[in-house]
């Protein structure tokens, strides 16, 4: 699945110059590569063998990254970040050199440099850059990449590879279940699933319809047929149970917003932020036992002997959730968070982990829908009727000072929205305007309008826990448990 990479000129570009260089009749086996190109294959493993070839071949490489890559959207909140020339991907400058220099079967040393590490964002910040160096033709800065054969041409995310990924706190994870066909075995509510499958299935098993966390703050009904679902994940059903929490998070290009998304029930393939399917980590693994939890037992240990006190798993779950949403975590590590899954920086203090833990099992709750939405961020007036509805729900994306209108006659006025709701994302996916657009046409009573101030009042105070958790996030930076610390590097 990985051939698609063949149609990318660029990368036909390398190969010839490899070619020329080392391999045609008479080749020369010294000299240098310059290329400005698409950056993609600084990354992935689609491009793991010409990464290995470079390494083998040259002495001496040398990385511009200079980002740009505008297809892929915005990463945390880099909104200014500009290519240097009129296209959509992003390019970075590599000078490849061959001298003879290195020792028969060593690797090329690589160096790296971000023009995200030095804030240059914009065009003209990069061309002045470049401008600035090219009479010396040296760069300052430079990153060492000391990293295997066929990895990535960028040093380890996340501090050069001393955090702890996601996926290694926890011991078991899987991608969530896809129905295959939302419009037939996903609904709103049980008697719109009902009312779907009649006529499409044989036999309809009302046992079967079970929760299913579709969005973040969007609860669906699934009709949970294994043997008419597209992908139901046999296996991470039986793992996740009849009930659980879990994290939820994407493996890569995670956006603005917090990075990581708690449900209680079963987790859809797209249940982060609608496309780009992610990875469910339940905190409990239900096939084991029912109090069995999933994380990986060494590192409880670990942070229990580091804290001098024994840590629960509930508790390292809830202060993950709270390092992981706070609202400056996105921003610091947009270029880690592009090609891989979050990772996780420890407190070195108990204390700072407790408030962690405190904070995280809000988020939970509020994300859970275990609680409902403090008073303090619903107020007298907030969410409330300029102009009452006269037709049902139809979405219009008009908001305004605070207001929008919701039936597509002009009436049903909703006012008195925060603009902080109201854009609120989670990696490019806007909560609440597409909490409505998944309910158009339905009638926009007393219990609609409920839910609705409910979503918006979750969403304001989960705003407030995610700049509480950025205090104890920028406390935690400071003093961070290293690796080896945890004894991981004894692994």
């Amino acid at each position: 699945n990985q051939l698609n990479t063949f149609p990318e000129l660029s990368i036909a570009f390398w190969r010839w110059a490899l070619w020329k260089l080392f391999e045609a009749d008479n080749a020369p086996r010294r000299g240098v590569v310059a290329y400005i190109t698409n950056r993609k294959y600084l990354t992935g493993k689609p491009y793991a063998g010409l990464r290995k070839m470079m390494r083998e071949r040259f002495d001496r490489i040398e990385i511009i990254d200079l980002r740009g890559d505008v297809r892929a959207g915005l990463r945390g909140d880099v909104a200014r970040d500009q290519g240097v020339f009129n296209i959509m991907v992003g390019t970075c400058i590599t000078v490849a050199i061959a001298d003879g220099t290195k020792a028969e079967g060593d690797l090329a040393a690589v160096s790296y440099h971000d023009s995200w590490a030095g804030e240059r964002f914009t065009r003209r910040a990069k061309l002045d850059w470049l401008q600035a160096r090219s009479t010396t033709g040296n760069a300052d800065n430079w990153s060492a990449v000391e990293r295997g054969l066929l990895d990535d041409f960028r040093p380890e995310p996340f501090q050069n590879g001393e955090w702890v990924s996601i996926r290694d706190l926890f011991t078991f994870s899987k991608s969530g279940m896809k129905s295959g066909n939302d419009p037939l075995y996903v609904a709103i509510d049980q008697n719109n699933l009902l009312r779907q499958l009649r006529g499409n299935v044989r036999e309809i098993d009302p046992a079967l319809v079970r929760s299913l966390a579709y969005r973040p703050l969007d609860s669906r009904r699934l009709y949970n047929d294994l043997s008419l679902l597209n992908r139901p994940g046999p296996v991470m059903q039986r793992a996740w149970g009849v009930e659980n929490r879990g994290l939820y998070s994407l493996k890569s290009n995670t956006g603005e917003g917090p990075s990581v998304w708690c449900h209680s029930a079963l987790p859809d393939y797209h249940s982060i932020k609608g496309s780009n399917g992610g990875y469910a980590y339940p905190l409990y693994d239900r096939r084991q036992g029912e109090d069995a939890h999933n994380l990986d037992p060494e590192l409880l240990v670990s942070l229990s002997e580091a804290y001098g006190r024994a840590i629960t798993p509930e508790a390292l779950f809830d202060a993950v959730l709270a390092l992981l949403s706070a609202s400056s975590y996105t921003v610091r590590f947009a270029e880690d968070l592009e090609d891989t899954f979050p990772h996780i920086p420890f407190p070195a203090t108990v204390n700072v982990f407790n408030r962690a833990a405190a904070i995280g099992a809000e988020i939970r709750a509020l994300e859970t829908f275990a609680r409902a939405p403090s008073a303090d961020y619903m107020p007298r007036g907030f969410c409330t009727w300029e102009s009452r509805p006269t037709g049902p729900l139809a979405s219009q994306d008009d908001f305004t000072e605070g207001r929008v209108t919701l039936c597509a006659n002009g009436s049903g006025i909703m006012k008195d929205i925060p603009d902080v709701v109201w854009t609120f994302t989670v990696s490019g996916y806007r909560v609440l305007p597409r909490w409505l657009e998944a309910r158009e046409g339905l009638a926009l009573d007393y219990a609609m309008t409920s839910q609705i101030r409910d979503i918006a009042g979750r969403i304001h105070e989960l705003l407030h826990w995610f700049d509480q958790a950025d205090l104890v996030l920028e406390e935690t930076l400071a003093h961070t448990l290293t690796r080896e610390a945890l004894g991981l590097d004894e692994n």
